[in-house]
């Protein structure tokens, strides 16, 4: 995990922060070098390498489509419950404007319960309503579109595609396009080209290496990937397809 320096600012330095990254469509926001993100105590960068916000139309940071978390670290240090669930991010990967995290499994409302009203900061003796899910996982390479919902707890494997507006609310296997509500509408490649992307984990490569690799990376062809890389069909014919995981993985690797 890179841990990077914490900084403090008010609201209005923040406002000024977003207003120069998010100048017109083009500008971008660099997680792994953002001040708000690096200090932020809920939010984890695997790498912290190349993943990028683009926020422009919807004017918030990244860290702010984060929701029902405090930004403010101070705020969990003599917090007297349950620990809150994190958001962990791979390598590598893509946020469209305005898609949001809820990390509002927090709130552990009881469905089958007479009422699902949370009672604790009203009645004395009530029963807390913190209920953690689990953190919620986006693996590397994970293309996620405009004003997609992920809701608390989800897993994203490696190399998934989330179209604009989905709401997910359930595990997505690596190399899976989902759009809507929760619908696979297909794969990315076939079987033999996952296996091989899957050991080859060239999301973990070091730049240098990246770099090189560079025009196989934006082609189409993932058998000649495989062959710079030193990967042989053969080798991998054997191993189980990623994009029939049950729990993706969160390496990828």
């Amino acid at each position: 995990m890179v841990r990077r320096p914490r900084h403090r600012f008010g609201k209005a330095a923040l406002c000024a922060i977003i207003d120069a990254v998010f100048r017109d469509l083009t500008q971008v926001q660099r997680l792994d070098l953002d001040p708000e993100i690096a200090r932020h105590p809920l939010i984890e960068l695997e790498d912290g390498r190349y993943c990028w916000y683009s926020g422009f139309y919807h004017q918030e940071s990244f860290a702010q489509r984060v929701r029902y978390v405090f930004a403010e670290p101070e705020r969990y240090e003599n917090f007297d419950g349950p620990p809150f669930d994190k958001l962990r991010i791979g390598n590598f990967c893509q946020f469209a404007s305005g898609c949001v995290f809820m990390l509002g499994g927090n709130h552990g409302h009881d469905a089958k319960a007479v009422t699902p009203y949370g009672f604790f900061s009203i009645f004395e003796g009530a029963r807390n309503c913190i209920a953690p899910v689990g953190d919620t996982v986006v693996g590397h390479e994970v293309w996620i579109g405009y004003e997609a919902l992920v809701m608390p707890g989800v897993r994203i494997g490696t190399g998934a595609i989330i179209g604009s507006r989905a709401v997910v609310s359930r595990d997505v296997a690596p190399f899976s396009i989902v759009v809507a509500d929760n619908k696979v509408v297909r794969h990315r490649f076939d079987p033999l080209s996952r296996k091989l992307l899957w050991r080859i984990g060239w999301w973990t490569w070091p730049d240098e290496r990246i770099s090189e690799a560079l025009p196989l990376l934006q082609g189409h062809d993932v058998r000649a990937l495989a062959e710079f890389a030193g990967v042989t069909p053969e080798e991998v014919v054997g191993d189980p397809d990623p994009a029939e995981q049950a729990s993706p993985d969160f390496s990828g690797a």
